[in-house]
């Protein structure tokens, strides 16, 4: 495994909390998401009458931005250029499920809840100190 992968994956290990944009519109509209994370597939849980889900069915692809810690700016993070696929599987919503959610939905077996399904394209470590990009095979 490269360093950069290694570095790359730490990164998803210890950040469950990252930026996910989409295009609206033709305009791009960001908003925190909870990440799990299986290699680099990412998932994440919310309601499929959400604007975010309008927005992948019109353009399935997404941007993410991973690792940020309050109040640290010389921290490493990720840039994930993604496609994004909607699903209802129930392994995949216990998978991505925290318990927080209980407030927000009436269960695992909420119809209303999807997973979305991030597959990268491309990942880019961000080097802060340095200020350097390093593509991450994977």
């Amino acid at each position: 495994m490269t360093e950069a992968k290694e570095k790359a994956l730490k990164i998803l290990d210890k950040n469950e909390v990252g930026v996910l944009a989409t295009v609206s519109g033709n305009k791009p509209v960001a908003r925190y998401m909870d990440f799990k994370s299986d290699d680099f597939v990412l998932y994440t849980v919310t309601d499929k009458r959400t604007e975010k889900v309008e927005d992948i069915e019109a353009n399935n692809h997404a941007f993410v931005l991973i690792g940020y810690e309050e109040g640290v700016f010389d921290k490493d993070y990720l840039e994930i250029e993604a496609t994004v696929s909607l699903t209802q599987d129930q392994d995949l919503i216990d998978q991505a499920w925290n318990d927080y959610m209980d407030d927000t939905y009436k269960g695992k077996d909420d119809p209303n809840i999807l997973v979305l399904k991030l597959t990268p394209q491309k990942v880019t470590l961000k080097l802060k100190k340095d200020d350097e990009s390093i593509p991450v095979a994977f």
